[in-house]
């Protein structure tokens, strides 16, 4: 048993950044089904296709075990407190795919900070390079409009982390399109929920009154992860007005959880009305 244990710990093939198996092609998503191609003649059962991307300003990314902390810019907390980041370190982070070789399905989506030191055990990585923010984009639109895709949420979120500014609009797109499953639509809607664009409020806005009422409550939740200045006027103005009773009651219920004068006022003012 133990000689067994050991052939099989030998037998496993570990893979440095610097061995990862570089992919050629003139685009992103040449290199990216070639990557897949690859993968899918190779002996392992799943394969890792990865490529860095070009990080927005402030972004921060730390990967350990299964989870990825992520901070954005510096943070305030609600008595005004505000923590900047101090770690002036150039960020690099990949976009990990794990793929099944069965179907060149994704069974999984990581970030990883490329600056750590890590390996890559037991599948081999198939490297595209570092394209640039546009390629990655609109590769990741095709994930996020799939409707069969589970990560849409996922995806949607890495797209906001892109440093460009045709990020918003294309989820906002996205957002717009009728056509698309509500799940699609409902995951960019919660992705943003934390764009640092202030037009996105007002797009949001627009948004609760899409005639899906399963949209309408998600942008509602996206309205109220947005700065207070920004949320509690559309939160306020979406409980007073919207044609639908259930926003309105969701938009109350957020309101509950924000702690800000104004919310008090509105309170006492429906408190009245009864």
């Amino acid at each position: 048993m133990i000689v067994a244990l050991l052939s099989l710990l030998l037998s496993q093939q570990v893979y440095a950044p610097t061995e990862f198996t570089q992919v050629t092609g003139a685009s992103l998503q040449a290199r990216f089904d070639s990557g897949v191609a690859q993968g899918m003649r190779g002996t392992d059962d799943t394969f890792w296709v990865a490529y860095r991307f070009p990080v927005r300003a402030g972004v921060r990314v730390q990967t350990w075990e299964n989870s990825t902390n992520i901070s954005i810019s510096s943070s305030t907390s609600s008595d005004g407190i505000e923590w900047i980041p101090n770690d002036n370190e150039i960020q690099r982070v990949g976009i990990f795919l794990l793929l099944s070789k069965s179907d060149g399905s994704v069974q999984r989506p990581r970030l990883i900070n490329l600056n750590q030191n890590f390996r890559v055990h037991d599948r081999k990585v198939y490297w595209l390079g570092e394209p640039n923010a546009e390629e990655s984009l609109t590769l990741l639109s095709k994930f996020v409009t799939d409707s069969r895709h589970q990560y849409a949420s996922t995806f949607a979120h890495f797209m906001t982390l892109h440093d460009s500014a045709n990020a918003a609009p294309l989820l906002l797109r996205i957002a717009r399109d009728t056509t698309l499953n509500t799940n699609v639509r409902t995951a960019v809607i919660n992705s943003l929920g934390r764009e640092a664009s202030r037009s996105m409020g007002a797009e949001l806005e627009k948004l609760a009154s899409d005639p899906s009422s399963d949209i309408q409550r998600s942008a509602v939740g996206a309205i109220s992860r947005r700065p207070d200045d920004e949320s509690i006027p559309a939160l306020i103005k979406i409980a007073k007005d919207h044609p639908n009773a259930n926003v309105r009651r969701s938009a109350i219920q957020y309101l509950g959880q924000k702690k800000d004068p104004r919310i008090l006022d509105f309170f006492e003012q429906l408190l009245k009305k009864k």
